[in-house]
């Protein structure tokens, strides 16, 4: 009964099917500039917002669910990266209380 079982099979995860070229471009993206670039999303969230109610104000855009929905998408950015700040403080703070 066991004699005809393949030994042979694939392995269940194929190791090609990671990109190469994408892992190592992760791998060459130092942390300073992934948070550098987190932090120029936030930024132009913000600004987005800012530019889409200044043409509310001037009258080029006429639905004011655009200008909400920008400024909604802004704020949630900054309040996730505001969380995202405090918990990498805890962590820092815990890890600055660890006896060596």
């Amino acid at each position: 009964m066991l004699e005809k079982t393949n030994l042979n099979q694939a392995p269940f995860i194929d190791q090609n099917f990671v990109r190469q070229g994408q892992k190592q471009e992760e791998e060459a993206l130092s942390f300073a500039d992934t948070l550098m670039d987190v932090l120029g999303d936030v930024n132009r969230l913000q600004f987005e917002a800012d530019q889409a109610t200044e043409e509310m104000l001037t009258g080029d855009i006429e639905s004011i669910h655009q200008v909400l929905i920008k400024t909604e998408e802004a704020r949630l950015s900054l309040q996730l990266t505001g969380q995202v700040v405090n918990k990498v403080l805890d962590a820092y703070q815990e890890i600055s209380r660890m006896q060596i």
